[in-house]
């Protein structure tokens, strides 16, 4: 008897507290929803940031460097931007910080025609590579061909448009192109052409790829928010590498016409480069300062990027979960 009422007790006593007390937070992404964001909205969908007290909504997004810009502004209380626009957001002025790494290998990569016959790269001399002019992927490959001391006048560029480098390389007017390798070898799978991936990050060159930026007052007025915010995004991220088609059975409810079969390709390739090629084993979000100094190192000597700024003044993990 005495058992049945101290359950009934505690029952009511869950039922009438209050429950935990949300505020509304807002998540910009870097694009449109695709394959490697379904996570966040797993996350939203299982009650995560709820459960750290945050109503989050997501948007999508018109590229990283607007994110920055809007994230600077105030305009949206998280952003998710590629590490190299964090750092030129910042270096112009953007007061902002990265607090999460959900992208700690770059995913440029130089995708081929399976046909091409390319296992290193080596091999991409004598090859045509498509490529758009001013694309990241490209500014950086005179690194790649250092680092695998390459001869440079031996690779040929055909300089398109983005659409057009898939079209080249379909047609065989090129024998690869540059991109990512999350996204662009599943829509020439889906075209019927087998690809081969050279990953930057394989073969020396990293870049920070995505990270989670907030304001600067956000960071001093509300870091518990920021904290909650996080544990929150680990607790998705680590469910979509257990079950990643529940994550795009939580977007597809967002986005019902994103193509099941290729967002799941992209998920499953993103999840390969959550964590750095230097620290495998690191907690989810963690980053790690050499990936951030690479990434000025290669925009100061490929990028015109000037700036006295150390790597610490664009990143912090001081508000991860300890």
């Amino acid at each position: 008897m005495k058992k049945s009422f101290a359950l009934a007790a505690a029952l009511l006593v869950c039922a009438t507290a209050p429950a935990l007390a949300q505020e509304k937070a807002t998540l910009r992404l870097n694009w449109l929803i695709y394959g490697f964001h379904t996570p966040f909205h797993l996350g939203v969908e299982n009650g995560y940031y709820k459960a750290e007290g945050i109503d989050l909504e997501i948007g999508e997004g018109k590229g990283s460097a607007s994110t920055v810009q809007v994230t600077g502004a105030k305009g949206d209380t998280f952003g998710l931007s590629d590490g190299a626009s964090i750092i030129n957001g910042i270096t112009k002025g953007a007061p902002i910080m990265a607090v999460m790494g959900i992208m700690n290998s770059t995913p440029f990569a130089v995708i081929l025609r399976e046909d091409a016959n390319v296992k290193t790269p080596k091999d991409l001399e004598g090859k045509t590579i498509a490529a758009t002019a001013g694309e990241a992927g490209l500014t950086i490959m005179p690194a790649l061909i250092k680092a695998n001391k390459l001869n440079e006048a031996k690779i040929n560029f055909l300089r398109v448009d983005g659409a057009t480098k898939l079209v080249a390389t379909l047609e065989k007017r090129a024998d690869g192109m540059l991109g990512g390798s999350e996204n662009q070898p599943f829509i020439l799978e889906q075209r019927g052409l087998k690809t081969t991936v050279l990953n930057y990050a394989d073969f020396g060159v990293n870049t920070m790829g995505l990270a989670i930026h907030v304001h600067q007052d956000t960071l001093k007025a509300k870091p518990k928010l920021v904290e909650g915010f996080i544990k929150a995004t680990q607790k998705a991220f680590a469910d979509a590498e257990k079950n990643p088609a529940a994550a795009i059975a939580a977007g597809l409810k967002v986005k019902p016409d994103m193509d099941k079969e290729m967002a799941l390709k992209q998920l499953n390739a993103g999840l390969k480069l959550v964590r750095s090629r230097s620290a495998p084993a690191a907690p989810i979000g963690q980053m790690q300062a050499g990936d951030w100094e690479q990434t000025l190192s290669l925009m100061a000597e490929y990028q015109e990027l000037k700036t006295d700024l150390k790597a610490n003044a664009f990143y912090t993990n001081a508000y991860l979960p300890k």
